[in-house]
């Protein structure tokens, strides 16, 4: 457990899942970090409703921030920026969770700092913030089939197979969310960073 509690208001942790608002992209593989903060706050018993775009889930021995930015993917740091002020955190305690397309589909990554290698989310917290220094929980999607451009593989919806993994991911990507508040960032990679897809 992290040792120095936050005072009345502010939070341990700043999660954040990157994602599009609306159903047209609900189901595609860059809503990735937006269903993974659904399972986490499922996880703690506190449901997303549809209207809510920032939480604060108090378990009793944590309060952790929750964030889905609904202002569309590439303006992701104005409503982390607001979170970071809502909830006292330093960007350093910022958890952002998004697609990699560099990760088979079905593998999680947990890092911290680092360029935005194009994601257009990360380039705008990034900005925003004037800080790489921020943890990622990166879901992997895989890179698109031949003849595919990035986006209209990042903004399809995958097979069953593929959707299966992703939700196992996605459910990994959640607890890696409530060990981070938990642990050292080093333990937390060790137990996160696996070598295969989920459920192969």
């Amino acid at each position: 457990m992290r040792k120095n509690r936050k005072s009345s208001g502010q939070v341990s942790l700043l999660a954040v899942g990157l994602g599009n608002p609306g159903s047209r992209y609900s189901e595609t593989r860059h809503n990735v970090g937006f269903r993974a903060l659904e399972t986490l706050g499922v996880r703690l018993r506190k449901p997303w409703c549809n209207e809510f775009e920032y939480g604060v889930y108090d378990t009793g021995a944590l309060r952790i921030g929750l964030l889905r930015p609904l202002t569309y993917m590439n303006r992701s740091g104005r409503a982390v920026a607001r979170a970071v002020m809502l909830s006292g955190v330093e960007p350093s305690s910022v958890v952002v969770v998004c697609d990699n397309l560099d990760l088979e589909a079905g593998l999680v990554r947990v890092k911290r700092g680092g360029s935005s290698a194009g994601h257009n989310g990360l380039k705008s917290i990034i900005e925003i913030l004037g800080s790489e220094e921020f943890i990622r929980v990166y879901i992997g999607i895989g890179r698109p089939a031949p003849g595919q451009s990035v986006v209209e593989h990042v903004l399809g919806i995958p097979d069953h197979d593929e959707a299966e993994r992703t939700q196992r991911a996605c459910a990994r990507a959640a607890q890696a969310i409530i060990r981070l508040a938990e642990a050292d960032l080093s333990q937390v990679m060790n137990e996160f960073n696996t070598r295969s897809p989920v459920g192969n």
